[in-house]
């Protein structure tokens, strides 16, 4: 056996491993591992992959009135989460433990050490693993946070209620407690529907402004240590809002998913009419993420220009101005897709497809699914405008637009004429042309999450667009 042949992994492999999550499962199930340390891995993995990895993970952060407490049992109910307090932990800690508690245990004499390990007794539960937990007044210091994370301990995400000291304390004299539920309400803008519970309500000693000056004082001085702990993952959110705005942007924030860090493939199709900078951002993406650019148009002419059997069979329909045969194009892509520099750093496809046809037999070839779609929408004026700016090069080809990207030299300018691609006449054809199929192509794309980008914007505006696109993860991944 030759071991000295390079082992080249089909593209179907990367595909299937995307498709089914398998990276960022690998990647989840060694890093709990090296933190445990299991005497026995493979049962351990194997209990592992018998959980929940999908269940929701969150820290709620904020200052007194903040309303930490009532978002975190929104959550609660809109999740199926376990809600997780540390005076619940307190009271319900395990017989283990009892021994390690000072003579009279409160919250703030118990070291982080044992904190930690109370919560990490409480996670391990069955109902943590499968519907995931919410953790809000923990931690409350620095030194807190870092013992959870030294065991293990890593939400998904975190959120930190944000806002002044004046209108949290303004909030908390209207707080009160029902003393039977310990369900909180506001005289103002929370008032129970029950009159038998308003007549119960209670106002806590601890919401009169001289103590919560002092409760303030005391979380502004330790909120940037856990801040700082947390910072690859914290949403800061504004709580001097109505409730229903508060929860609605920490809900869109906890279900979305985290960023992968694992392996994947980018596999993009750019599309738009004519001028509206799809060649641009192409550019710009393949600079930085060193990703191949496919442009069909360009393939086609150089089949044309260099007398292949397949551009001689293109060229009558280039001639024409009519679409080539879906055959010979999807040849032409088949092997372009499968060369070794689009298989292994994936590929942004310009010019292609252009009507749902061609996009169904692209989606239909092994192993290189876009993954990736975007649409670049512009008018036909600003398109028409953009065009009539820009400038051509004659001897070396380059493009140049007057306002964008000026030429440098007046030599230079003096030869520059426009292409004739660019006039009027003919950007109101090609933009046509685009249109024609546009509905269809949306219409094919939109269960595949595509992304539909204002192209009237500056170049750097647009790329940033693109770019968040491809580096977040989508609601489901090709």
């Amino acid at each position: 056996m030759d071991n000295r042949r390079s082992l080249q992994i089909p593209p179907d492999f990367a595909l299937y491993a995307e498709q089914n999550g398998l990276f960022e499962l690998f990647q989840r199930c060694i890093s709990l591992m090296l933190v445990d340390r299991p005497d026995d891995p493979i049962a351990y993995l194997i209990d592992l992959l018998k959980k929940d990895f999908d269940a929701p993970k969150i820290i709620i952060l904020g200052p007194p009135a903040s309303g930490r407490h009532t978002i975190a049992k929104m959550l609660q109910k809109s999740l199926n989460a376990v809600l997780i307090e540390p005076n619940e932990l307190l009271n319900n800690v395990s017989k283990k433990f009892k021994d390690k508690l000072p003579a009279n245990p409160t919250i703030d004499n118990i070291p982080p050490a044992l904190w930690a390990q109370f919560y990490k007794e409480r996670l391990k539960d069955f109902d943590c693993f499968r519907c995931g937990w919410i953790l809000v007044d923990f931690p409350m210091n620095r030194e807190q946070a870092l013992e959870l994370q030294s065991i293990g301990i890593h939400p998904k995400h975190v959120v930190c209620f944000e806002a002044s000291d004046t209108v949290l304390i303004e909030r908390a004299a209207g707080k009160r407690i029902d003393p039977k539920t310990k369900d909180i309400y506001h005289v103002t803008w929370n008032i129970p529907n029950s009159y038998d519970i308003q007549e119960r309500l209670v106002q806590l000693e601890e919401n009169s402004e001289k103590i919560m000056i002092s409760r303030l004082k005391l979380y502004r001085r330790n909120i940037d240590g856990i801040k700082d702990c947390f910072k690859s993952n914290l949403r800061a959110i504004n709580a001097d809002q109505p409730l229903n705005d508060v929860f609605t942007q920490v809900y869109s924030y906890v279900i979305r998913k985290p960023r992968s860090v694992a392996p994947h493939t980018p596999r993009i199709i750019i599309l738009g009419p004519t001028g509206s900078g799809r060649k641009t951002v192409a550019i710009q993406i393949s600079k930085k993420y060193d990703i191949p650019i496919v442009s069909i148009p360009t393939l086609i002419k150089q089949q044309i220009a260099n007398q292949t059997p397949m551009g001689v069979s293109m060229k009558p329909y280039v001639t024409r101005q009519t679409l080539v045969p879906i055959s010979l194009l999807m040849q032409l892509v088949r092997e372009r897709l499968n060369q070794k520099d689009c298989i292994t750093k994936g590929w942004i496809m310009i010019g292609f497809p252009r009507t749902r046809e061609q996009g169904e037999n692209l989606a239909r070839i092994p192993g290189i699914i876009p993954n990736r779609i975007f649409f670049l929408d512009i008018p036909v004026d600003i398109a028409l405008e953009r065009l009539s700016q820009r400038l051509l090069d004659p001897i070396t080809g380059d493009r140049f637009h007057k306002h964008e990207q000026p030429v440098s030299t007046q030599d230079r300018k003096q030869r520059l004429i426009q292409h004739p691609s660019d006039n009027n006449e003919v950007v109101k054809k090609r933009y046509e042309a685009y249109y024609m199929y546009y509905d269809e192509l949306q219409e094919f794309y939109s269960p595949q999450h595509a992304i539909h980008i204002p192209a009237d914007q500056d170049a750097y505006t647009v790329f940033e667009a693109i770019e968040a696109g491809i580096v977040n993860p989508l609601k489901i991944d090709a």
